[in-house]
């Protein structure tokens, strides 16, 4: 079985953990990707919280909170199969979660779901027998005295904060040594600059079709996981499949300033249940900031997404960032008080692939849930649904366990 041609489309996270993992197996495995190197979109520019399901309370079933719990308290665990990490050099400062008014939910809504999430939480870890990050035991969450909301954020702006035990993990990092594993593994080969443009069913193997230095070209494998990410539902649409319900792109900007903190210059805080934003203090690696409102910038409900990232200046980067800044500065005040030069601001944005085609600011939106992502098998042909950075290590050894028919825990 190991002798069969398995082809991985897309060097995102959850392409190359997925590849990283089979390759371990014994398996040969191409990896196709579009730029000019791995784990350098979503993957790469995005604040890097694995999540324990609080964000997303507007998910009333529970389904999404547990999907995220199971593969947080995987994430750093799986990650080790592949790269060593100590995640103590690469997590932010802990979250606080402020509700600000005008929410989709109430201080006393989001409080009975934090405290099923952290109920689960100890369920999922006496389930598997793993904390979370590989550093703690527990969620813990806590709602702070009105009198101390303004040590963290603005009370013009919100009615309610809690402090919490979750955290995010500088992505950045990560993706470098994801990048420098997969580059050296010797059951890998990585095509980059190659653009996949469809897959075809010959009977008895899977033709992959793609671009690459302006010539079309094709090769023939055993088995195609489609694991890419604006290109996704066009491949997919190749082989005469349809996304499971209606669905919508996103471009949005996750701005990075690389300024050493200490964990005290400012909060990691995420602002609920809406179209707000995020802070995450990464310390010494400096801070994550966006602003959703001005930071959506780009839409789509097409089955690829428009190239965004080549469709901003410099300039028009800038822009966003400084509005965003300015927005978010407004809710907490201790932006105001960093100091830093346009040499260390990194505007930079991401696509968001997901279910749902109403934006967050409605209660129906489907956006408010991540809770049906996988992958999908057709025959030989396996198209993922990454849906969100928490998941992805998890998800990955999920789908080598399906594609060699052994599980490994």
């Amino acid at each position: 079985m190991k002798n069969k041609r398995i082809a991985i489309l897309g060097a995102g996270g959850l392409g190359v953990c997925t590849a990283l993992e089979l390759a371990n197996r014994g398996y040969t495995v191409d990896v196709y990707e579009e730029n000019n190197a791995p784990v350098k979109k979503a993957s790469y520019v995005q604040e890097g919280k694995i999540h324990l399901g609080l964000i997303y309370a507007m998910d009333r079933d529970f389904h999404t909170a547990k999907e995220m719990i199971n593969g947080a308290l995987h994430f750093i665990s799986y990650l080790k199969r592949w790269v060593e990490i100590n995640p103590e050099d690469i997590i932010s400062t802990p979250f606080y979660y402020g509700v600000h008014t005008g929410s989709l939910m109430s201080p006393e809504e989001v409080s009975v779901h934090y405290q099923r999430c952290s109920d689960y939480f100890a369920e999922a870890r006496k389930h598997f027998k793993k904390d979370y990050l590989d550093l703690f035991e527990s969620l813990e969450v806590s709602r702070l005295a009105n009198s101390q909301i303004g040590e963290i954020a603005n009370p013009e702006y919100m009615s309610a904060v809690f402090q919490t035990t979750e955290y995010a993990v500088e992505p950045r990092i990560i993706s470098k040594k994801l990048t420098e594993a997969i580059v050296s593994h010797p059951n890998v080969n990585l095509f980059l600059n190659t653009k996949v443009t469809a897959v075809s069913d010959q009977g008895n193997s899977l033709k992959v079709h793609f671009i690459r230095d302006s010539k079309e070209d094709s090769e023939s494998y055993s088995e195609v996981i489609n694991a890419t990410w604006n290109g996704l539902l066009a491949i997919d649409k190749t082989m005469g499949i349809e996304p499971p319900q209606k669905w919508s792109h996103r471009y949005k900007f996750g701005n990075k300033i690389f300024i050493p903190l200490k964990p005290d210059d400012l909060p990691s805080l995420t602002i609920v249940q809406g179209p707000f934003g995020d802070t995450v203090n990464f310390k010494d690696r400096g801070l994550f900031m966006s602003w959703y409102p001005v930071g959506r910038t780009g839409w789509s409900e097409d089955y690829r997404a428009p190239e965004w990232d080549s469709q901003y200046s410099e300039e028009e980067r800038m822009e966003v960032f400084e509005k965003s800044l300015e927005k978010i500065a407004l809710r907490i005040p201790k932006l105001n008080n960093l100091k830093f030069e346009t040499k260390d601001i990194s505007p930079v944005g991401g696509v968001i692939y997901a279910h749902g085609n109403k934006d967050v600011d409605s209660t129906e939106s489907k956006l408010h849930t991540r809770s049906e992502v996988g992958m999908r098998s057709f025959g030989k042909y396996h198209t993922v649904n990454t849906g969100k950075y928490t998941i992805i290590p998890l998800l990955a050894v999920t789908i080598a366990n399906q594609i060699t028919g052994k599980t490994l825990n």
